[in-house]
């Protein structure tokens, strides 16, 4: 009878009885849960530049990763040999080669790092100019 009564009584020390009760445990643990989940949905939410314009990229299909490692070694050469092939005041006397040169390079200083697309502008510059690049 003696051992129960040690069990009993550890138990009681061990577990003290305080006047606030389990119950306010529970309701800041529950105030806290729901504070973490609050956080982590509005986490989310955020949509900025950066996150959009990633998935814009991955929804265009695939990434040309041949291009973007050779753009930046090879465009500046091809850039700067076509806007000095395809600059409009090379074509000043006839107005509409002019024209088309004005927008040849107008879209070859967009795509001034983009080796491909300055490739495919090569060769619309060549078929539509008559120019030997």
């Amino acid at each position: 009878m003696d051992t129960i009564q040690n069990t009993i009584d550890s138990l009681t020390v061990a577990m003290p009885t305080t006047e606030a009760g389990p119950n306010v445990w529970m309701i800041i643990a529950v105030v806290e849960f729901i504070v973490i989940l609050v956080l982590l949905l509005s986490r989310g939410k955020s949509d900025d530049a950066k996150a959009r314009a990633k998935r814009e990229v991955l929804k265009e299909g695939e990434i040309d990763f041949g291009n973007i490692i050779a753009s930046p070694f090879h465009a500046e050469a091809l850039y700067t040999e076509l806007i000095r092939k395809c600059h409009p005041d090379r074509f000043a006397p006839d107005k509409e080669k002019m024209e088309l040169a004005n927008n040849l390079s107008t879209r070859i200083t967009q795509s001034r790092r983009d080796l491909r697309a300055l490739q495919n502008l090569k060769e619309e510059a060549k078929t539509k100019l008559n120019i030997n690049l």
